[in-house]
């Protein structure tokens, strides 16, 4: 089943990159419209979160639309948007970067919670995977494999402090 927010969820926070104040509103989207990111600040020009558009950048996820537009650091709303199960929202956004907010998906959880979930009256398509598939890049990698039930298992390690190693299964 497919699900978008019930009613409009609204924030205010700074861009961690540029320090810009920014207004970010989540709305609720019809059935197959899929997350989309609208650039209110260059007259509602569009850039659909999908993964072809993501293009390379430090220390963030970008986005970058036909038209050469670009929102960055999504990866916070984009979070709670699949945390939450949220398959369709319009992302209206006054500037070229998602706010911090507390540097984590927390804020956007709870503002999308406080005005709800709405399920649609539509399937959710998905990809099932079928064989392992795996890629590296310097030290790193990301592994997909076939599985019944959904596991997750996250391992960072920094030689930072501030970051360290983090585990999660």
């Amino acid at each position: 089943m497919q699900y978008t927010i019930a009613r409009k969820a609204q924030f205010r926070g700074v861009g961690l990159h540029s320090g810009a104040a920014v207004r970010l509103a989540i709305l609720p989207a019809p059935v197959d419209h899929g997350i989309v990111f609208s650039r209110t600040d260059l007259g509602g020009l569009r850039i659909p979160a999908r993964w072809d558009l993501v293009k390379p950048s430090q220390l963030c996820t970008l986005l970058e639309g036909e038209d050469g537009v670009t929102i960055s650091t999504i990866e916070h709303v984009m979070a709670a948007l699949s945390g939450l199960g949220i398959t369709n929202a319009l992302i209206e956004i006054n500037g070229p970067e998602v706010p911090i907010l507390d540097g984590s998906a927390a804020q956007f959880v709870a503002g999308i919670e406080e005005v709800g979930v709405r399920a649609q009256a539509a399937p959710l398509r998905a990809i099932r995977v079928l064989r392992t598939v795996e890629v590296h890049h310097g030290e790193g990698f990301a592994r997909l494999s076939p599985a019944d039930n959904l596991e997750i298992h996250f391992d960072i390690d920094f030689t930072d402090a501030a970051i360290g190693h983090q585990e999660k299964a």
